[in-house]
């Protein structure tokens, strides 16, 4: 049976119109219907950026659908470039399912949520859920994925955490050219309005080859071995420089926005009071009762999958808006300054400490750690709740610098049939190469950014 999804950014993705796949479809679109992935739907997918770009208000859901549609197009181009000795439909076929499930274990506001658990020394990042909801027993995905091919639940699952990639098939989750980013990158975009860039998409995959590259480090060892990974031909180096420059505004626009940042800081803040509190019982200080589902998870022994799962974007929403009658005062200024969107008054340490003419990068580096000092300083003996701080990498593959740990996940263009990182041929991409580290620091009086401005 054929059916169809209509999407802005990926057009009409239809199912099930081909012999060869239906079975396959047919077992996605069951996937569709699991409450874990409808889920997804009340969780949008740049959390809190719809306070700066009203427009990004896209879910999971359908950022999911989009990853699942960029899958399919890159297997097929797999099948076609790969000898029939390493074609493997079985691998293509788990690389399809855990390209639609890669996000099902996103928490509410899921970066914001994230740091919290992180801040609490919780052990499981959204990666962990996921693979836990997948392999799930009691869980929908579970059967449905088993009733396709016993065992295939662990697979997909194994897949979404593998580090070292087995095969060409992991870099259609897990690379630099994945599905995810193919998607993520247009659709926000979109969403947001954000001129950040185009990317020709098309040109791009009919430009993609396969090449063995090493799995470590460096790219001229191969001590640890090589790896068949997706490359781009030469002639589609500008497409490639494009698409990371794109990644690379997108970052800087839009995901570090500092008006997005300072709402994440703000949500975080009370996220993390909520969790506090439920640990030692005294949520109802906060104007939240035990029905309340992040208390529930909060609570000693409540980090349940059966819980996680109750957690989504509206839990958060309706639980802030009580707290805007929680017995705390601060804690009901921060409830209604998010509810009513009223940025906090924000101190970017790079824009503030200007890098003079001539000056040496670590002279203007140093002097950048001293400010930085000081504000921590100035934040530790401010009220809670008053100064925030916030610190984000930004580099040329990814925010969290993991990309360029390996070999394998960097962007390879081919020259004379021999792959090269791209930042080894392109000037553009290697004048970018360096992380940059912004910090900045979020206050809740204008008068007190300027205490601390002028104290620095």
């Amino acid at each position: 049976m054929k059916r169809r999804i209509r999407d802005p950014v990926h057009g009409l993705i239809v199912l099930g119109d081909d012999d060869l796949v239906a079975p396959r479809d047919a077992t996605i679109w069951k996937l569709l219907d699991t409450p874990e992935l409808q889920r997804l739907r009340r969780i949008r997918q740049l959390g809190v950026s719809e306070f700066t770009f009203p427009g990004a208000t896209h879910s999971r859901f359908a950022h999911s659908v989009g990853v699942f549609h960029n899958a399919r197009r890159l297997v097929g181009v797999l099948d076609r470039l790969l000898p029939a000795d390493r074609r493997n439909p079985h691998r293509a076929e788990i690389a399809v399912f855990a390209a639609l499930l890669h996000d099902v274990g996103h928490g509410p506001f899921s970066h914001a949520f994230e740091s919290v658990q992180e801040g609490r020394g919780a052990a499981k990042n959204h990666e962990d859920w996921s693979a836990d909801i997948i392999r799930n027993s009691e869980g929908r995905i579970f059967r449905v994925l088993e009733e396709y091919r016993r065992g295939l639940a662990a697979d997909v699952a194994d897949l979404l955490r593998e580090e070292v990639p087995r095969d060409a098939y992991h870099a259609v989750v897990s690379s630099s050219f994945d599905a995810d980013r193919l998607d993520y990158l247009r659709r926000d975009r979109m969403m947001t309005g954000s001129g950040a860039g185009a990317i020709d998409f098309d040109w791009l995959l009919d430009n993609l080859r396969i090449a063995d590259v090493p799995l470590g480090a460096d790219a001229d060892d191969a001590e640890e071995g090589t790896q068949p990974v997706l490359c781009l031909e030469e002639k589609a180096l500008q497409a490639a420089e494009s698409f990371l420059l794109a990644r690379y505004h997108l970052f800087e626009q839009v995901y570090l926005h500092k008006t997005t940042r300072g709402m994440e800081k703000l949500v975080g803040v009370l996220l993390a009071e909520i969790a506090n509190a439920a640990a030692c019982g005294e949520h109802d200080r906060l104007g939240l009762d035990d029905r309340d589902p992040l208390v529930r998870f909060f609570a000693p022994g409540g980090e349940t999958l059966t819980n996680y799962l109750r957690l989504d974007d509206m839990s958060v929403w309706a639980a802030i808006a009580r707290m805007t009658d929680a017995a705390d005062d601060t804690v009901r200024r921060l409830a209604r300054r998010f509810l009513e969107r009223k940025p906090l008054k924000v101190l970017d340490v790079e824009r503030e400490v200007v890098r003079l003419p001539g000056e040496e990068a670590a002279a203007w580096r140093q002097r950048v750690q001293a400010c930085i000092d000081r504000l921590d300083a100035f934040a530790a003996a401010a009220p809670w709740g008053s100064v925030m701080k916030d610190s984000a990498p930004l580099g040329i593959y990814s925010e969290v610098g993991a990309d360029q740990a390996r070999a394998h996940k960097r962007l390879n263009i081919l020259l004379g049939g021999r792959p090269f990182e791209i930042t080894a041929v392109s000037d553009a991409i290697k004048a970018l190469q360096p992380k940059r580290n912004i910090v900045r620091y979020y206050f809740t009086d204008e008068s007190a950014r300027r205490s601390a401005r002028e104290d620095v």
